[in-house]
C-alpha cells in the first residue's frame, strides 16, 4: 500500500531541506496494530525546533517528524477487533506523523470527537493533553487563583487559558502578537490583563506587588526567572519549553538562556514555599504511555460532551507545507496548524 511522507533531510540551516517521499507499506499491519489513512497531521512547535536543529530528542536526519494524527482505520492486524475498521481515530505519534498512511498500536488510538474537524481534533492530541498534564497532573488550578499564561496565542497556551477560566481562576495572558491578543480578549472577555510582549517585557507591565499562584511558561530565560520571583507562597511555575532558543543554533544564546533562567536551591524554595515543575511530553509518553492515553481519552470525552471547544485550526495543504513550516519557525504563524493530505475532504 502506497504512502507519502514529509521527510526532514537537513536541519540547522538557513533553509531546511524537506522531501516528499513515496513508500510502500506491507499488505497488512503487524499483529495488534491498525493502519490509519491520515486525514490531518498536527504541526507543533517541537517540529519547528527540529527544523532548526534545536530539539535534542529528535532522531538524526533524515527522519519524518510529526507528533499526532487524525484519520480513519483502513486495515487491522491479527488480534484486533473488526469493529475498529473504518473508525475515525486520533493518536500520538512520537515522530512519523507527517505521513499519509501510518501503522499504530491499536491500544494507543482513541475515537475522535464526531463534531470536530480533523485539524481541530489534532489540537486535542498534543496541545490539550499537554495543558491537561500541566494543569491537572503536575498541579491543580483552583477557583480564585491568579494564573499567568505565556504564549497564550499558541495552541497549548489557549488550552491552558480555557481550562484555567473554567476552573474559576483569574487569568493574565501574554503574547508577542498584538492581533492574537486582541482576538483572545474577545474570545475570553473579562480576564484580568493582557500583556503585550512585543512592546516591553511582561514584568514591567505589572505592579511590583502582583503575585501569581500558577505561571505556565514555555519561554525560559528571563521570563522564567522573573516569573519565579512573582510566585505567591504555595505558587508553582510550570516550565514546558525554551522558546527563547528558537532560531539558528547558537552556543552563546544557549548559555545566556541557562544563565538568565537562574539557579535554584531546593532549601530556599522550601522556605519560600515556591516551586518549579517541568515537563517534556515526549519523555512522559515514552515512559508512561498509559498516562498520555488517559489524558487523550479525557480530552476526547470532554470535547464530545461540549465541555472543550478547540478553535478552528488552519489547514495546510501538501503544496504549502514547506513555506508554512518556514513561516511557523520564524514565529509568523500561531495557533493550531495541521497538514491535511487531501484538503478537499475536510
Amino acid at each position: 500500500m502506497e504512502m507519502k511522507q514529509w521527510c526532514l533531510v537537513q536541519a540547522d540551516t538557513a533553509l531546511p531541506v524537506w522531501e516528499l517521499n513515496t513508500g510502500m507499506l506491507p499488505p497488512l499491519p503487524a499483529p495488534g496494530y491498525v493502519r490509519v489513512a491520515v486525514e490531518a497531521s498536527g504541526i507543533n512547535f517541537a517540529d519547528a525546533l527540529m527544523m532548526q536543529g534545536l530539539y535534542g530528542d529528535a532522531p538524526k536526519t533524515p527522519f519524518v517528524p510529526g507528533y499526532e494524527v487524525v484519520g480513519s482505520i483502513q486495515a487491522i492486524g491479527e488480534g484486533v477487533s473488526a469493529e475498529m475498521l473504518h473508525q475515525r481515530i486520533m493518536a500520538f505519534t512520537p515522530f512519523g506523523g507527517f505521513s499519509s498512511m501510518i501503522d499504530l498500536p491499536a491500544s494507543q488510538v482513541v475515537m475522535a470527537p464526531t463534531q470536530l474537524s480533523s485539524p481541530q481534533a489534532c489540537a486535542l492530541v498534543t496541545a490539550y493533553v499537554t495543558a491537561w498534564y500541566l494543569s491537572e497532573v503536575l498541579t491543580s488550578v483552583q477557583p480564585g487563583d491568579q494564573v499567568l499564561v505565556h504564549s497564550a496565542a499558541g495552541a497549548v497556551g489557549r488550552a491552558l487559558m480555557e481550562h484555567s477560566i473554567q476552573q474559576g481562576a483569574r487569568v493574565w495572558f501574554s503574547s508577542r502578537n498584538p492581533e492574537k491578543l486582541q482576538a483572545l480578549s474577545e474570545e475570553f472577555p473579562g480576564q484580568v490583563a493582557v500583556l503585550n510582549r512585543s512592546e516591553q517585557p511582561w514584568w514591567t507591565q505589572i505592579s511590583a506587588d502582583q503575585k501569581f499562584d500558577r505561571i505556565f511558561d514555555p519561554l525560559a530565560g528571563l521570563h522564567l526567572a522573573q516569573g519565579y520571583k512573582r510566585l505567591r507562597p504555595g505558587g508553582v511555575l510550570l516550565s514546558y519549553g525554551a522558546a527563547v532558543r528558537s532560531g539558528r543554533k547558537s552556543l552563546i544564546r544557549d548559555a545566556l538562556m541557562i544563565w538568565n533562567s537562574g539557579i535554584y536551591n531546593p532549601i530556599t524554595m522550601l522556605l519560600a514555599s515556591r516551586s518549579i515543575a517541568t515537563l517534556n511530553m515526549l519523555h512522559v509518553g515514552r515512559e508512561r504511555p498509559e498516562l498520555l492515553l488517559k489524558g487523550l481519552k479525557t480530552m476526547a470525552e470532554r470535547a464530545q460532551n461540549g465541555y472543550l471547544r478547540p478553535p478552528l485550526a488552519t489547514a495546510v495543504s501538501v503544496a504549502d507545507f514547506e513555506s508554512t513550516m518556514l513561516a511557523f519557525a520564524r514565529g509568523e504563524r500561531q495557533g493550531k496548524l495541521a497538514l491535511v493530505w487531501n484538503l478537499g475532504d475536510i
